[in-house]
């Protein structure tokens, strides 16, 4: 039974390399191809039902390096959520390999529970490069440039990770998280290890794509497929603010030594968020865009160094997850400027109503998860005084939701072009109805995650709890 809490992560890698090997076998029939999708997404939710099962059990594995606590059944179970999600929402006629695009986004999702159960700093590097390094494949598949850029990109934020992390295993002698609070109860905050946590959080940010560093990413989410763009931009970026999170909690006794980097940089991110995406017209940057934006509130929450902040940060961490992964996903083939997308609502509606609630839940609009993840992070921020930050993120969030009602307009009330209507390419009718499906299932998910924001935001609370947070 206490082992039973690993299945989850057993199963994701055994699908992802069976789903690879098969791949290789050219005589697989055309017909079993075509539900490889709705197979692997069920089994991704076996894994989910196995987690929310079993991972209430509060243990310890391999001498301590893997923990399972309500911190990593919230970030595992997140990350499995949108994984299953993405995988049957996501338009597989416009994907380059259906093979390794199923494979890919659970070994993403995979890095993102190493990072969530890690006791060290090993574990969170390790478990965001994992994540990293799925997306850089996927994105290789369409654009080897991209793919180079991305890898390159990578190599600088793994670099000022791993100098930030030496010096604080240097600091405490220790790399176990609880540790390193521990120590560093008794340490006074030091320009020495300040100088260090300003490269480390720059190189959290530069995975992340948050702004200023978003530029080193956003050109390839742009030019990757669909799905591609939903890692870049999503899972990864969980990935990081997974380790994220878990680093504030273990440097909290000292929290002015990065707290003033966390607020410039959540300050650029929902400001500068709000303002490029009501700047450009194209649905897919303006996706990027309105997810650096409420990755900024994410963050804002972390600078309360407070209890009720990193919970409201966890609880639309899940939220923003899965909206950022899937709108790439459900845009689909419609990709390009405004002509793209226009009547896009007449032409495919379900699709056209997912990407609607992906682009109003990160814009931050009322009621979906979006919001309600806003309005914790916002009361945390009240509550710590920081009012300064509260106002640059509602003025964020106004031109977020400003620039979404452009969209909309394009999507609903503009006439389709006459290309724009014939039929999807249909070589595996039976992938194009199960994705139908799926954007069905992703847009209960982003309102239910909304309707159950309480007992959602009360287990994000005791995941905060068992991070050592009060």
């Amino acid at each position: 039974m206490r082992f039973l809490v690993l299945l989850p992560e057993a199963i994701v890698v055994a699908v992802a390399i069976g789903v690879m090997l098969l791949g290789r076998f050219a005589w697989l029939p055309q017909a079993s191809r075509a539900y490889l999708p709705q197979a692997t997404a069920l089994l991704v939710l076996v894994a989910l039902g196995v987690e929310l099962w079993a991972g209430a059990t509060l243990t310890t594995y391999f001498g301590g390096a893997v923990i399972q606590d309500r911190f990593a059944l919230f970030a595992k179970a997140a990350a499995l959520l949108t994984a299953a999600v993405a995988l049957a929402a996501t338009d597989w006629t416009a994907e380059d390999s259906l093979h390794l695009g199923l494979a890919m986004p659970l070994l993403a999702a995979f890095g993102v529970m190493v990072a969530a159960s890690a006791a060290d700093l090993l574990g969170l590097w390790a478990g965001l490069e994992l994540a990293a390094a799925a997306s850089v494949v996927l994105v290789s598949l369409r654009r080897p440039d991209l793919g180079l850029r991305l890898l390159i990109v990578g190599a600088m934020a793994s670099a000022l990770i791993l100098v930030g992390l030496a010096f604080v295993y240097a600091t405490a002698g220790n790399g176990d998280l609880a540790a390193i609070r521990a120590v560093l109860v008794n340490r006074a905050p030091t320009l020495a290890l300040a100088i260090p946590m300003l490269l480390l959080l720059g190189g959290l940010a530069l995975r992340a794509g948050l702004a200023p560093f978003h530029v080193g990413t956003l050109p390839v989410g742009l030019g990757a497929s669909p799905l591609g763009a939903g890692l870049v931009i999503g899972l990864v970026a969980m990935a990081a603010a997974t380790v994220a999170v878990k680093l504030a909690a273990a440097l909290i006794p000292i929290p002015s030594v990065y707290v003033p980097y966390v607020e410039a940089v959540s300050a650029l991110a929902m400001v500068g968020g709000g303002a490029a995406a009501l700047a450009v017209r194209s649905p897919r940057p303006r996706l990027a865009y309105l997810a650096v934006g409420q990755l900024g509130w994410v963050a804002a929450g972390l600078a309360t160094h407070f209890r009720s902040g990193t919970a409201a940060s966890l609880f639309l961490l899940g939220a923003f997850a899965v909206a950022a992964t899937c709108g790439p996903a459900l845009l689909g083939r419609a990709e390009g400027g405004e002509p793209a997308v226009a009547g896009f609502g007449t032409v495919r509606p379900v699709r056209a109503a997912g990407l609607a609630l992906a682009m109003l839940s990160l814009a931050g609009a009322p009621p979906l998860a979006g919001f309600f993840g806003e309005l914790a992070v916002a009361a945390a921020l009240a509550q710590s005084g920081n009012f300064v930050l509260l106002g640059l993120g509602l003025v964020g969030s106004v031109m977020s939701v400003a620039a979404v009602v452009g969209t909309l307009r394009v999507l609903f009330i503009q006439s389709p072009l006459e290309e724009a209507r014939r039929a999807p390419a249909a070589a595996l009718p039976a992938i194009t109805a199960f994705s139908t499906a799926g954007a069905v299932a992703f847009c209960l998910v982003i309102a239910a995650y909304g309707v159950f924001g309480y007992p959602i935001l009360g287990l994000a609370d005791q995941g905060a709890e068992a991070l050592g947070l009060r």
